[in-house]
């Protein structure tokens, strides 16, 4: 009888019950293959992995799911059938480096499974957002995840957005994962996803989100009695992946008439709070600038070109200021951190439109889109010196604890300084490093308040203390 196993994303080792990763504390990823059953010895073929790395072996568990061979580990041993020899030979290749890159055709073109599972991830999505307590839902995403995580491209994505799809899902499985009720968490991080992957799940689900965010839009612009309009934009409702056609090059989405749009009037309050601790990229700044160029110029006169003065004559002044239109170029901020903002003037009733990274709006509502720069995660002014101090302090607090787990002193100073692992991703510092970090000192600070094993708490610390000495 073949046995379900789960898995670590970060440090690739699997098991037979679900839970947290014994080593990061992760939450284990549930494989949709079954663990390969035991057959005679001269049917399968032995990979010996004790030299590996934890992501490298992450990265070939993905691999192996994602190709569908079924394998199982016997302690460090990779053990797959005689007859995936060849297959997992290339795999081993791909994430070693040794052999070769793939070819050049394996590298780009997305493969049918990588739709699948972006179609699995937004209906267990739509279903959380609908239903936070849905355990069906839940289960259906941990599985639709591992496909997720395996697959090198989704239809339509570029490695920006993929790496978003991947951060906003490992925080919605956090909050699943959790010990206290977070409801509101789990529907604003279901919202967000939604928006993230329907353009690689279809054009009905692109179709079903565009629709569903000029329902909100209409609904938050008649509390504030606006009109749903530009003076000249186009408007954009769920737009924030406008260049990402879902299902790639050659599909065009039609979006559908707002009276088959699903109802929103039950849907959660978009706030802009995201967990504690989501990866971000730190404080941005956006600029406004006066949109000169949507639509052609008044006197059919040439755009500027790239670097020109800023200063401009009276003529284009006057010329700048008749669009009624103001444009913030968000080019460095996070593609959930534009969707956030998307929810956030749907909720306020705020037309809109993106193209590309540039957002444009009515200068009349200025002020208050500023207003709602300060909602987005991730967007306060930081100082990253302090930042780091509170890192250094962290480093030195999980140190002393772990020479001595025992001591309900230094238990408290570092409960008192591991709140440091959830602020931003530091600049410099890799989302995904970072998030092992976090829950790594989660998973620490948990085993202080359930009194764990001081032997437990010590090898925690220690793996902690490793992390960050690499900061420090």
């Amino acid at each position: 009888m073949s046995t379900k196993v789960w898995y670590c994303i970060n440090c690739g080792y699997e098991v037979t019950s679900r839970g947290r990763c014994h080593s990061c504390g992760e939450r284990l990823t549930a494989s949709p293959l079954p663990e390969l059953d035991s057959g005679p010895d001269d049917d399968e073929v032995g990979y010996r992995l004790d030299q590996w790395d934890d992501p490298t072996r992450g990265r070939l568990i993905g691999e192996l799911v994602r190709a569908g061979v079924l394998h199982r580990f016997e302690d460090e041993e990779l053990v797959v059938l005689a007859v995936d020899e060849a297959e997992v030979d290339r795999l081993v290749e791909r994430v070693t480096g040794v052999g070769g890159d793939a070819d050049e055709d394996e590298q780009v073109a997305p493969l049918e499974g990588d739709r699948d599972a972006a179609r699995e991830v937004y209906d267990a999505a739509r279903r959380l957002r609908e239903d936070p307590t849905d355990m069906q839902a839940d289960a259906a995403l941990s599985e639709a995840s591992a496909l997720l995580f395996a697959a090198e491209r989704l239809p339509g994505m570029d490695e920006e957005h993929m790496a978003a799809i991947g951060r906003v899902t490992r925080r919605l499985l956090g909050a699943l994962g959790a010990d206290e009720a977070m409801e509101d968490e789990i529907c604003h991080q279901s919202e967000l996803l939604c928006r993230l992957v329907a353009p690689a799940a279809g054009v009905e689900e692109a179709q079903r989100e565009e629709a569903r965010a000029r329902l909100r839009l209409e609904e938050g612009a008649k509390k504030k009695g606006r009109p749903v309009e530009l003076p000249q934009s186009d408007v954009t409702p769920a737009g924030e992946n406008s260049p990402l056609l879902a299902g790639g090059a050659g599909d065009v989405i039609e979006a559908p008439d707002v009276a088959d749009a699903p109802e929103v009037t039950d849907a959660p309050e978009i706030t802009g709070v995201a967990p504690a601790g989501a990866p971000s990229d730190g404080g941005f700044v956006a600029t406004p600038v006066p949109l000169a160029s949507a639509g052609p110029p008044a006197d059919g006169g040439d755009e500027l070109a790239d670097g020109a003065s800023d200063e401009l004559d009276d003529e284009e002044d006057e010329e700048d200021e008749a669009t009624g239109e103001l444009v913030f170029e968000l080019v460095e901020w996070l593609p959930e951190q534009r969707v956030e903002l998307s929810l956030l003037l749907e909720s306020s009733g705020i037309a809109y439109n993106w193209d590309g990274s540039d957002l444009t709006v009515a200068e009349e509502h200025e002020s208050e889109v500023e207003s709602l720069f300060e909602q987005v995660h991730g967007l306060a002014d930081e100082d990253d010196e302090a930042r780091y101090r509170m890192i250094e302090e962290l480093f030195g607090a999980v140190d002393r604890l772990a020479n001595d787990p025992g001591s309900e002193e230094r238990q408290r100073v570092f409960m008192a300084s591991v709140g440091a692992v959830e602020q931003p991703t530091p600049v410099g510092v890799d989302d995904a490093f970072w998030w092992r970090v976090r829950s790594q000192g989660r998973a620490l600070a948990r085993a202080i308040e359930v009194g764990g094993r001081p032997d437990e708490v010590t090898r925690s610390a220690a793996v902690l203390a490793e992390m960050l000495h690499e900061m420090v």
